[in-house]
């Protein structure tokens, strides 16, 4: 059990920072076919998510490498994501995409678990 909360972590990272950084240097048209909420938004808004994602991916990974507390990088990275993924949650229902809305969920429970400390 001990072992459990950064190996969260460690997966958070990868699904948010390669998840991210992939929809960051696609091309439009290829996000667009693959993803469908992508043809609802500004290219711009699209590249600002995957960016943001990127970032805060990488600090679910950072606290490992900084010396003392680093508890308020964790939980403001996990606060921001948890807003995205509710928002994409939103984004789904609104255009019809209800099986997105699951994985929404579930990463907003492993981000909350995460980054959310328990006591």
């Amino acid at each position: 059990m001990t072992y459990l909360q950064p190996s969260i972590q460690v997966i958070l990272f990868l699904v948010f920072s390669v998840g991210g950084g992939i929809r960051f240097f696609q091309p439009i048209d290829v996000l667009a076919k693959r993803m469908r909420w992508v043809s609802y938004f500004n290219p711009r808004i699209v590249r600002s998510i995957a960016l943001m994602e990127m970032i805060c991916g990488a600090g679910f990974i950072l606290p490992f490498f900084l010396p003392g507390p680093s508890f308020s990088i964790l939980l403001s990275c996990g606060c921001l994501l948890i807003a995205t993924m509710v928002g994409a949650a939103i984004t789904h229902f609104v255009i019809g995409d209800y099986k997105q809305i699951f994985l929404n969920f579930f990463l907003i429970g492993l981000i909350y678990y995460a980054a959310i400390p328990l006591g």
